[in-house]
């Protein structure tokens, strides 16, 4: 079976790439392939982590193919995508920090493998996606957030560490259909398999048969773009999602809930915008999530941030941001005997990137984590970080 999902692999992108050459030679002034590819790495320090201080490296290479059915020529709105990752290095935050929220978002180990394969169908306002996808490319996503490295202000723990997610590093089979209500407003919804496993579980994510023993897990969420404070813009996002597998009491393991679920609520809004002359600007967000507390072990999240775009004239293509994450730990778990002494874990994190040219950028920043892993004795951990990332 590897063998044959490897076999089609390579004939898929043999058959992209000999089709993007032939609309090459007649003349089509745009090919109907786009590759692109991209290398991130970090490089840590933290001189008083709580399991050993030190110095930690990650990396992240992304090789991405895409084939447009509208330059081929074909039909109309088509889009086939196609994801490959290699992550290498080490894993800090379970040997060197213990943080439970991730401080790096390319924090994986060491693996290759298939990320994304999916076909998108476009019909005016409304467009469908089938195949192994990540979520949080459509949904749980904030622009301003993004900004930031650690694993938090990209999909809230109240969801990723309570249920099974097709997230970064593992996805896994879905289906999402989008319908624009207007340019300001857009809803989604989407069916994913219940459980993506793990890469050790399932070497190289190349498993093209559905795996429907941990239920599915569904999601929606509406999009409202609106103009608030003097006509600056502003997008507001919320949404709720269901798992339909069996989930343990916190407390007796023995009492089985059916299903889980939770809401959320995400809110990017600018509060300034420089003059015509000028880009800059000042972004904010929110994020909040909530899940119940008899079948979840962290019931809360919440964050908020400030980024600075263009923070000076000659650097346009600059930001810089601080923001704050907060993970609640269920009540239920925390105590002297219990596996968390605290109720809570947070992060602040503050950075400044500089776009050295089109193709590579520079992100030094430092992470406070209080708290880590919400255990007794842990010291409060202070982490210098450079973040490189490369794009060719």
């Amino acid at each position: 079976m590897k063998q044959l999902a490897k076999c089609l692999t390579k004939h898929l992108l043999v058959v992209l790439f000999l089709s993007s050459i032939v609309y090459k030679v007649h003349g089509q002034q745009k090919s109907p392939l786009t590759l692109e590819a991209s290398y991130v790495f970090d490089a840590v320090n933290s001189p008083n982590a709580t399991l050993t201080s030190g110095n930690a490296y990650m990396g992240l290479i992304d090789l991405i193919a895409s084939f447009s059915t509208d330059d081929a020529g074909w039909w109309q709105g088509g889009e086939l995508y196609f994801q490959m990752e290699n992550t290498h290095g080490a894993t800090p935050s379970a040997n060197m920090v213990g943080d439970l929220q991730v401080f790096s978002s390319l924090d994986n180990g060491n693996y290759t493998y298939l990320y994304q394969l999916w076909y998108k169908q476009a019909f005016n306002r409304f467009s469908l996606t089938i195949g192994k996808h990540d979520l949080n490319s459509e949904f749980l996503a904030s622009d301003n957030a993004a900004e930031y490295i650690n694993s938090s202000f990209g999909i809230m723990p109240s969801v990723s560490m309570n249920v099974m997610v097709s997230i970064f590093p593992k996805s896994c089979f879905g289906a999402v259909a989008a319908f624009d209500v207007s340019e300001q407003t857009n809803i989604k919804t989407a069916i994913y398999e219940g459980d993506p496993l793990s890469l050790d579980e399932e070497e190289y994510n190349i498993r093209f048969a559905l795996h429907t023993n941990s239920g599915y897990f569904f999601i929606s969420e509406l999009s409202q773009s609106i103009n608030l404070f003097n006509g600056l813009e502003g997008t507001y996002r919320m949404g709720a999602y269901y798992h339909s597998s069996s989930f343990a009491d916190v407390l007796d393991e023995t009492i089985m809930h059916k299903g889980n679920y939770g809401a959320y609520l995400i809110a990017d809004q600018l509060l300034y915008a420089g003059e015509q002359t000028s880009a800059s600007s000042l972004g904010s967000f929110l994020q909040v999530g909530y899940a119940p507390d008899d079948r979840n072990a962290f019931p809360f999240f919440w964050a908020t941030g400030l980024n600075y775009y263009a923070p000076f004239s000659k650097r346009q293509d600059d930001v810089a941001g601080i923001a704050i994450a907060s993970m609640t730990i269920n009540n239920k778990l925390v105590g002297i005997d219990k596996a968390f002494q605290y109720n809570n874990e947070h992060v602040i994190e503050c950075f400044y990137r500089r776009q050295i040219n089109e193709k590579v950028a520079l992100q030094p920043e430092l992470q406070y984590i209080i708290h880590p892993g919400a255990i007794g004795g842990s010291n409060n951990t202070l982490l210098g970080l450079i973040r490189t990332s490369i794009t060719f």
